[in-house]
This record gives structure tokens, sequence and C-alpha cells, in this order.
């Protein structure tokens, strides 16, 4: 299961200006022990319905009925398009767990760059192409923009049926998808409505996609059932959510550190950062006092671009660690190297990977900035819904200790409106 190493955030290896003593820790996690209680007693209050959704499954029935009927159209790509929410979930778990090399291959549009939609087109075949438009409201301006463009290049290419190309997943009950869809005949699966779309990495928002790609989403909602376990049936320190938020949230507000690096040390998890990136920041910064600002990096790769800074620029940054403990495949570097080389001979490409982990760490330690590391068992679908689950929680533990409302969104409503009025005036 996945465990929580916070010793060096502790004031014993980073000095009492930059860390906490163990004590401190542990009475914080008492004192706010209740309010884990307190989250899931609001599970069927809005947003935090998340804790359900891997209880769900009728849903998970109806998706795999509907992918079965699908297998006759033998699909050779699953374009998704979606933003924020609706897009980062089934970014981070195509890139822990889809090859690229697989079919049907899955494509995220969750831009509306111009050259890269170009490239996309040219590079797919439209008539073995399943687009799933994804939009809770409805009437997001990417994804919506997004649907207007493909319809129209397939009524171009004169594409028989083209409506079977379309699935679309929003608000069970309101807004224009699901106007369209009633029109049209178009197939759709519902986005809880009490779900806010960065919550809804478990929901028919990432599960529909994933699915499609043959992903083991049994073993990604058993992860998150187990971890959701695990959070009710621990306390204080050995609670992983519980520990994560309030670590967080002492380096924040008592320690002055308002970064927070997410840094993995594994490719596979790298896109799970961009996930976590707009949890933290939709979810906790709300006004000009609160909301750690959420940064990625990627080991080794930024231990040669940002370390520099961590290391000896401004102490305001917690750094939190993905580390893998063993991985699915495991290349040995063999015995061509010369002498002045030889110590990176005959090594496993994951000891140089966590010789690498341990010596950043340490380094960082030794700098007096504080680090925890997060320890995955390896990278698989279980794992992952656990992650999802660790830190969605986490989340929700974080709003009541800053006091904000995790689940809404005031500042991106905002320039939705702007956007939408300029774009009504051109």
């Amino acid at each position: 299961m996945i465990q929580i190493n916070p010793s060096n955030i502790l004031k014993d290896k980073i000095g009492a200006t930059h860390g906490i003593s163990q004590q401190a820790l542990d009475n914080l996690c008492t004192k706010y022990q209740p309010l884990t209680q307190e989250v899931f007693r609001a599970k069927n209050k809005v947003g935090y319905d998340f804790l359900n959704l891997p209880d769900d499954s009728e849903l998970l029935r109806k998706i795999k009925k509907f992918v079965t009927n699908q297998n006759r159209y033998k699909w050779e790509n699953i374009v998704v398009l979606g933003i924020g929410g609706s897009a980062l979930g089934t970014i981070a778990v195509r890139s822990a767990l889809i090859s690229n090399y697989k079919r049907p291959r899955v494509f995220v549009v969750d831009n509306i760059d111009p050259q890269s939609i170009s490239d996309l087109l040219s590079s797919i075949n439209l008539s073995k192409t399943l687009f799933l438009v994804i939009s809770k409201s409805g009437g997001t301006t990417e994804p919506m923009a997004l649907y207007g463009l493909m319809r129209s290049e397939l009524v171009k290419k004169k594409i028989r049926n083209f409506k079977k190309h379309f699935v679309f997943i929003t608000d069970p009950k309101k807004g224009l998808l699901r106007k369209i869809a009633k029109k049209d005949g178009i197939q759709t699966f519902d986005i809880p409505s009490k779900i806010g779309g960065r919550f809804s990495v478990l929901s028919s928002a990432c599960l529909v996609p994933l699915v499609l790609a043959g992903v083991d989403v049994n073993g990604l909602l058993k992860g998150a059932r187990v971890m959701r376990e695990v959070i009710k049936s621990t306390k204080g320190t050995v609670n992983p959510a519980l520990l994560l938020a309030v670590s967080q949230f002492v380096m924040d507000r008592k320690k002055g550190k308002t970064m927070t690096v997410l840094m993995p040390y594994s490719n596979a998890l790298f896109r799970v950062g961009d996930w976590y990136r707009q949890l933290l920041a939709e979810s906790i910064g709300k006004n000009e006092k609160t909301g750690p600002t959420p940064i990625n990096a990627l080991g080794t790769t930024d231990q040669h671009s940002q370390l520099q800074l961590y290391t000896d620029g401004p102490n305001n940054k917690l750094i939190i660690f993905l580390r893998v403990l063993k991985f699915n495949e495991d290349p040995e570097t063999g015995d061509q190297l010369p002498k002045e080389l030889s110590f990176l001979n005959n090594r496993k490409m994951s000891t140089l990977l966590d010789a690498a982990y341990f010596g950043t760490a340490g380094s960082l330690t030794h700098s007096k900035r504080p680090n925890l590391t997060i320890e995955v068992p390896k990278v698989d679908a279980k794992n992952i819904g656990a992650l999802f689950m660790l830190f969605e929680f986490q989340i929700a533990l974080l709003g009541l200790l800053y006091k904000v409302d995790a689940f809404d969104q005031p500042g991106v409503e905002h320039s939705k409106q702007i956007t939408k009025q300029l774009l009504s005036e051109l």
C-alpha cells in the first residue's frame, strides 16, 4: 500500500526554523483527526460526492456494455474533447498505463491550439475515430468549439451516420450537450450533478475513455476503495491523507512554504502532477492569503533544470516526491562503459533512479529544504486509483483546514464569462 515518509520535514533533520518536531506533527494530526470524519459525513453533499464514485457498479456495467457494442466499429482512435477536469485525469492514466503503440490510440485534445488540432486531423482516419465530448455544463467554450470543428469535418468528408462518431459526457439533466444529444440521438453518459470537474476522475468523464482503451478500471476503482478505507480506519500520522494535508498546511502557514512541488521519480506518474496541480490550485486558491502554488517537476530530468533553485534559492517550497518501489520493466546498463564510468556498468535503471532520488532528497535536506516522500509500490491501475483518492481526500481536508470551499471556482467562472462576451462581440 502507498506509504508517506515525512521524516525530512522534521526539525531534527532541517532545523527548527523550517521544520516541525515529531511531537508537534503527532499533536496536530490528533487535533485535526475529526476533520476526517467530517469529510466522510459530508459524502452526499455537493463536492464531497467524489467519495461515492468508486462504488458505482451500475455505471461500470453500463460503460462496459456500451464498449462491447462499440467493438463492431473497430475504432482505431478515441479522441477526448475536454479541458481541465474533463481531460487531466484521462491524460494521467493514459500516460501511466496505456502504451502509445496499442490500438485504439487515445488522444486528449485539451486546448484550442490551431496547429496541434490541424496535426491531429491530418494524422487520423475520421471514419475510424470516436469522439468523446466532455463538458459537465455542456457549454464550455473549448470542447464545444472542438465538437463543432469535428462535426463539420465529418460532414465535409461525407462520413455516413456521422452522429455515431460522438459520445457526450455531461450533466444528467441540463445543458446544451444534453439538448443536442436528445435532438440527434447521440449516446450520453452522466457526470453526477454533485461532482465538480476536477473531482470527476473516477466518474464517467474518465471511465468511458479508459474502458474503451482497455484500462483495468476495476483495479483503478478497487485502489480508490482501498485507500478510502485506509483513510477511514486510521488515525493521526498513520492516516496518509491527514498526514499529507497537515504537513502541507503547516509548512505553508507556519513555515512560509507557499509553493508545493510534486516531483515523481517516474515518467509514468508525471502527468499525475498535472492533474494534482489543478486539484490544488482551483480548490484552495480562494483568496490572497490562501493557496499554495503547485509546481510540477520530474526526477531525474528536473534535477538538471530546477534543483539549483530548490536547493539554493528562496526557501519557500515543500517538495513532495513520488517514489516507485518496483518497476514493471527494468533494463540493465551492461558492461560497455570505460573504467572512468565503471560505477554505471551492470546497473539496473531503477538502481540509478533510486540513487538520484536519495541524492536529491539528501541534498535538499542538507540545505534545510523540507521534503517528504510518497512511496508507490508499483505503477498499476490499483495504485493510480489509490493516488487519486489520497489526493482528492487530502484536498477536501485542506479546504477545511484553510476554511475555504474546496469545491467552487469563482475566479475561473469569471474568466469564462469574459471570454464568451468577447467572442459574442466579434
